[in-house]
């Protein structure tokens, strides 16, 4: 027999309000970076050669990366930059903006 149990922390998180203009913005990221996971995630599986525009976009956004960096530690990139885009509860602090260099963190 299965035991439910109910805790009461549903309500204890809020976040501030958010303008549209913000809303928009975050969104827009967000799913730019989801369409570059899609097309990462299929290089990886696939294999082959990753796209220009998308070693273009990621440069945009910040990824900074070796010039032979796979698909896979570009997947993980994006992972982090999405952070970015998330909102965080009232009283939990914003982390720094974040600037991923990859380089060092890969083998050569």
């Amino acid at each position: 027999m299965a035991t439910f149990v109910r805790n009461r922390v549903l309500h204890q998180l809020t976040w501030a309000p958010e303008d549209e203009a913000e809303r928009c913005g975050r969104r827009e990221a967000l799913c730019e970076l989801d369409g570059l996971l899609a097309q990462l995630e299929q290089v990886n599986l696939h294999g082959g050669v990753i796209p220009t525009r998308v070693l273009v976009a990621l440069r945009r956004k910040g990824v900074i990366f070796r010039p032979r960096a796979g698909a896979a530690e570009l997947i993980e990139a994006i992972f982090a930059i999405q952070e970015q885009f998330m909102r965080q509860p009232d009283g939990v602090r914003p982390s720094e903006p974040l600037t991923l260099d990859l380089r060092g963190r890969l083998a050569s």
